[in-house]
């Protein structure tokens, strides 16, 4: 009897032991991406070449803290460099009225599409309007945010509330986007707000829809320039901006062989500019401006048989892809435009382990002074794996 109880004992504080340590170890992905793709413009260098890209991945590492707080990192391998795309912590519970606080550099909360890890999406492209005013990364910044749950009822509603350093939006103007002694000499130290207000409703046993508004706010630049009046001097003016976004997702899912998902997001783009005109005797004058634009993507992807996927997205934004960043382009730029039609087709094997993608993109271009820029169409096959409990994407 004694022995039996020593055994239980052993056990018991063996357990205790094994058990908390187990809880704070982290998860550990690795998610790897393989393209390979063929432009079918002519003025392309790879028209009609099969080109293959140098193979990327992210290492996801993320896990709790403890009972109230968790972490996650996301290192990212991409055009041969290595990059910290995420590191953060985040207090889940236990501050009153269950506010949530995250701190770090991770994917901004504007919209539902940018808080999504290109690997998740169904399809291949970054949206136009991201990569126009938030950069080709997207909304990546560093700062903090704090989350609450609001009393609605049966409609789950959330608020979330950042301040940002506002690289994010300096990349799409800086001489040098990825150099941050670039951005810091066009902004300065201009931190910038981001919040939105999403609401979730279950509309049936197999619909569910998300509905959220979105804005950011502050200073996207800090410009010199000088007057007619007093040509020999130099005066520094703040440019605001003010983004305010939209975004809806319905999803059906009757079955877990079916699923259909519906997503679109919009932003108006409110912001100073400035521009130089030129005077008679060849003298430029600056003038500030406001203008307002927009970008908007939408999109369907219909999941059938639980292993095969289709789907189509349409994108149009202010702006053009391609476009060196300035004050007078991008982001600031109100004259010309640009849109895309994509489409794919997907293969999941095992959902969580595979997926296989084959798309097209076609850009077509609308400038405003006239001149002709030819469709840029690209078709891409895509290889993703998932090592971990990371998904490789959303079903």
């Amino acid at each position: 009897m004694k022995r039996s109880f020593l055994v239980l004992i052993c056990f018991l504080l063996t357990n205790s032991f094994i058990k908390p340590q187990s809880n704070i170890n982290p998860d550990i992905s690795l998610i790897g991406t393989f393209n390979t793709f063929t432009d079918l413009y002519k003025a392309s260098p790879n028209y009609g070449k099969l080109i293959f890209d140098n193979p990327s991945m992210e290492l996801f590492i993320d896990g709790y803290l403890n009972p109230f707080a968790r972490a996650a990192a996301n290192l990212s391998y991409e055009d041969n460099k290595f990059s910290v795309e995420e590191l953060y912590a985040e207090i889940l519970r236990g501050l009153p009225l269950d506010i949530q606080i995250k701190a770090g550099k991770y994917l901004v909360g504007f919209g539902k599409i940018n808080t999504v890890h290109p690997h998740a999406w169904p399809f291949l492209e970054r949206p136009l309007f991201h990569q126009i005013y938030f950069s080709p990364d997207g909304f990546n910044d560093i700062g903090f945010n704090l989350s609450i749950i609001l009393p609605t009822g049966d409609i789950y509603t959330n608020l979330d509330l950042g301040l940002y350093k506002g690289d994010a939006i300096g990349r799409t103007e800086a001489a040098i986007p990825d150099d941050e002694e670039s951005i810091k000499a066009l902004r300065g130290n201009s931190p910038i707000f981001a919040g939105r207000l999403g609401s979730f409703f279950s509309i049936g046993d197999y619909s569910d829809l998300e509905v959220g508004i979105s804005s950011s706010y502050g200073i996207h630049s800090k410009n010199s320039f000088t007057l007619a009046s007093t040509p020999d001097m130099i005066f520094t003016k703040s440019l605001y901006y003010t983004y305010t976004g939209l975004d809806i997702k319905f999803k059906y899912k009757p079955d877990s062989y079916t699923a259909l998902t519906l997503q679109a997001e919009a932003m108006l783009n409110h912001r100073d500019v400035l521009r130089q005109r030129r005077l008679l005797g060849g003298l430029f004058l600056d003038e500030f401006d406001k203008i307002n634009t927009f970008g908007a993507v939408a999109y369907f992807d219909y999941r059938f048989n639980k292993i095969f996927s289709v789907g189509a997205k349409y994108d149009f934004t202010y702006g053009l892809i391609g476009d060196i960043p300035s004050y007078n382009t991008l982001p600031n730029d109100d004259k010309n435009k640009t849109q895309g039609i994509s489409g794919w087709l997907g293969y999941y094997p095992v959902e969580e382990t595979l997926a296989l993608r084959l798309g097209f993109q076609d850009l077509f271009f609308s400038i405003a002074d006239g001149s002709h820029r030819d469709n840029e169409t690209k078709v891409t096959l895509q290889l993703l794996f998932s090592l971990g409990p990371h998904k490789a994407h959303p079903f």
